[in-house]
């Protein structure tokens, strides 16, 4: 049998139809990272619209004395950046929203910029809230929290 050059186009195309309609067939906050989302979660409608809003990379530390949260927050300054302590959680937000227009003989633009964090942390440990200190250096915000004096235990008898 003769090969023919047809035949190879016609099963290159109905291989190209597969790769992109399976692709396509799934939402876009399926197809990959950046979107703010886990796989096979449903995103809240504002997610739909705005995918800049993303997690904060967020690590949590424990000492005998102190919960110490490291956030990274690139691309932001301290005045961006919204922090709030209860004694079980910590909530970090952050955006920055920028508009420049440039106006030059013959042409004139116009771009807009948002980009934002968020995050909600639960603490391993009741901290006292009002007791935190946080540092914010090169796009990493630093939060130590001193935690609760725990009352030493005793025995209780049971009825």
């Amino acid at each position: 049998m003769a090969w023919d050059i047809f035949d190879e186009m016609r099963r290159f195309q109905e291989e190209m139809d597969r790769m992109f309609s399976s692709y396509f067939s799934r939402p876009y906050y399926q197809l990959g990272q950046g979107r703010g989302t886990q796989e096979g979660v449903t995103p809240e409608p504002y997610q739909e619209r705005m995918p800049a809003v993303r997690k904060a990379f967020v690590d949590v530390e424990q000492t005998d004395e102190d919960v110490i949260i490291t956030a990274e927050l690139p691309g932001m300054k301290k005045e961006d950046v919204e922090l709030n302590v209860t004694s079980d959680s910590v909530e970090i937000k952050a955006q920055i929203k920028e508009e420049t227009t440039e106006e030059k003989e013959g042409f004139k633009a116009y771009s807009k910029r948002y980009a934002g964090f968020y995050r909600n942390v639960p603490l391993p440990a009741s901290v006292k809230a009002e007791d935190a200190q946080a540092t914010f250096k090169n796009g990493v915000l630093e939060v130590v929290l001193p935690k609760k004096e725990v009352t030493k235990s005793h025995n209780v008898t049971i009825n």
